[in-house]
């Protein structure tokens, strides 16, 4: 199907579980792969092998399983390995970055090849392969740790996210990235946006870097309210705010985006700040 594609000059669209990841009503041309085949995992002493396609939180909660550290920040994160590492998910203070070893990625041309960690550059929400290659799979390292600590924390992580998200909800997770030294969540509440509509879509009582479907909400009408926003903070405190979630257009090119997606397109938590 890839070559065939590629022989057709078909764009092609690879995403994960949907986490952060905002599509356009009309939907999107060519053809769309979807990693979720892509599940297997092989485990080493203090290392793992793993596909694109798996899920970030069962990573994480299995290596806490196994006395393994170094995930704890990602047991509340909905989405898979692949996107985990493409926008370098994280939070509570915790990124996946330190934890990669090496990734195998596929390039536009077809080229696969695998990546070790020095030749790769990481940032907040941000790895250096995006917009040039897929990833499909990752190896990790962890630091052997004490396991009811490592689940403790994970439990606590979870906890707060409850508290603190509106996962009653569908949505894409945190809209906008945090700005050096503050909070998206901060900002946007202290504009007066909270609870604030546009179509199905409205700012999240619960936490307002969050946008939510109350039922019919269309992608023009998320994207209404983030322009918006981004305007509005900006006339009031001088800052521009970057998006997090990324929107796939119809006359995007084929970028090689790979993105955490989640089918049921629930919250993400994605910084200990938002």
């Amino acid at each position: 199907m890839w070559q065939r594609a590629q022989e057709a000059e078909v764009p092609v669209w690879l995403i994960g579980q949907g986490s952060n990841l905002l599509l356009p009503d009309e939907g999107l041309p060519g053809v769309t792969l979807v990693t979720t085949s892509l599940r297997k995992v092989k485990w080493g002493d203090y290392t793992v092998q793993v596909e694109a396609g798996y899920s970030l939180a069962r990573l994480a909660q299995e290596a806490g399983e196994r006395g393994l550290s170094g995930l704890e920040f990602a047991r509340g994160i909905p989405g898979s390995v692949g996107g985990a590492v493409m926008m370098n998910a994280g939070a509570h203070g915790g990124t996946i970055a330190p934890h990669i070893m090496n990734v195998t990625a596929l390039w536009a041309d077809g080229t696969l090849k695998k990546v070790e960690k020095t030749e790769l550059e990481f940032a907040y929400r941000f790895c250096s392969l995006r917009g040039h290659a897929w990833v499909l799979e990752a190896e990790l390292m962890f630091s052997p740790g004490d396991r009811k600590r490592i689940l403790q924390n994970m439990k606590e992580n979870l906890k707060m996210r409850k508290l603190n998200q509106p996962l009653e909800k569908p949505n894409a997770g945190s809209v906008f990235q945090n700005p050096f030294g503050d909070s998206a969540g901060r900002l946007i509440e202290a504009a007066g946006w909270k609870g604030r509509s546009r179509g199905g879509a409205q700012v999240s009582n619960k936490h307002a870097n969050f946008i939510v479907n109350t039922g019919n909400a269309k992608a023009k009408d998320v994207l209404a309210l983030m322009e918006e926003i981004q305007k509005d903070v900006q006339l009031k405190f001088g800052i521009t705010l970057q998006t997090e979630v990324a929107y796939l257009q119809r006359s995007t090119k084929n970028d090689a985006r790979c993105a955490m997606h989640d089918a049921r397109i629930e919250g993400e938590q994605s910084s200990q700040n938002d």
